[in-house]
């Protein structure tokens, strides 16, 4: 009896396509578009925009719906380019950091209200009135007064201020440091209100909108939720050797969604810690062993749906539900 085999160049390939299917069994997003050919630097996401500092040294303002680039800022001639940026949570102002200075933008008309020189900076976010601004340098955080351009705290720690947020309250600042510890500020007095130490530095920190969490992850390290009242440690977030790049509660702090350095998107449970679903972000090239790390998330649509945006440029939204 004749039988036909199968050549065994053949079944490598067939069993290296099995593989990538199975390696990508998560859902599909609803839209996919690119922000910026060449990849992105920086990026920051609201409910209606995208802010993307990209690899020419340059931020780029775009509406997300129409798609619009709305305004292409650069306030000195630093060729790094755009190292951190932020836009409010009312979308009326956003900051851009270079190595060596922050400006201050209105989202409306595009305008440039200011501009500062501090040496060494790391990190930046904006308050969500956007009349203040959280910047991490070498030592220290310090929060600053846009408006009159005046420092009103200095946040000490022993080394870089990678990570930082502040409250949509006011009430709190959260820096995160090299120096392996995150710290909790009271914004009615400048004092610091808790030190959370880690194995290792940190990479990613962010708030909860309810003044009830804090989210920490150090690198290749558990991320850990806090609360806030107590300082006490409330729940472990994911498997234990992990990076998040980028991280943002709901706006009724239930879930969490992180970005990870490996695109993969997941979102977490806040109140039992469980993982309630992951995607994969787009890959420049399928073919290649490559990676887009997740920049920047944002939930949409009332928490129904989320943005993300990752290094390669891509932006996405994703059903949440």
């Amino acid at each position: 009896m004749n039988r036909r085999t199968t050549p065994y160049p053949l079944i490598i390939l067939l069993l290296g396509f099995a593989l990538i299917s199975g390696c990508d069994l998560t859902e599909k997003p609803e839209k996919t578009t690119r922000l910026a050919e060449n990849g992105v630097f920086s990026a920051n996401l609201s409910e209606h925009y995208a802010l993307i500092g990209t690899l020419t040294g340059h931020a780029e303002l775009w509406q997300l719906k129409p798609k619009s680039l709305l305004h292409k800022w650069q306030h000195t001639d630093d060729s790094a380019g755009i190292i951190g940026l932020d836009i409010s949570s009312n979308e009326e102002y956003a900051v851009t950091a270079e190595k060596n200075s922050i400006a201050w933008w209105r989202v409306s008309d595009g305008i440039l209200l200011a501009v500062w020189s501090l040496p060494d900076i790391y990190s930046v976010s904006i308050s969500a009135d956007g009349q203040y601004a959280l910047v991490g340098l070498i030592d220290k955080a310090i929060y600053l007064a846009l408006e009159y351009g005046r420092t009103l705290y200095a946040f000490r720690h022993d080394d870089i201020v990678v990570a930082s947020d502040l409250s949509d309250s006011g009430l709190y600042a959260l820096t995160g440091s090299e120096d392996h510890s995150a710290k909790l500020w009271d914004l009615t007095n400048g004092r610091l209100k808790y030190s959370w130490r880690h194995d290792n530095k940190l990479a990613t920190v962010a708030l909860g909108h309810g003044d009830r969490y804090a989210l920490t992850s150090a690198v290749l390290s558990q991320s850990r939720l806090w609360d806030i009242v107590s300082g006490e440690a409330y729940k472990n977030i994911g498997p234990q050797r992990t990076t998040l790049s980028a991280a943002v509660f709901s706006a009724d702090d239930k879930y969490l969604l992180a970005g990870h350095i490996s695109q993969r998107i997941e979102l977490w449970n806040t109140e039992n810690g469980s993982l309630e679903k992951f995607w994969r972000a787009k890959k420049a090239d399928a073919w290649r062993p490559t990676a887009a790390t997740i920049l920047a998330l944002a939930f949409v649509s009332n928490g129904k749906k989320f943005n993300s945006i990752a290094t390669n440029g891509y932006l996405q939204r994703w059903r949440r539900q």
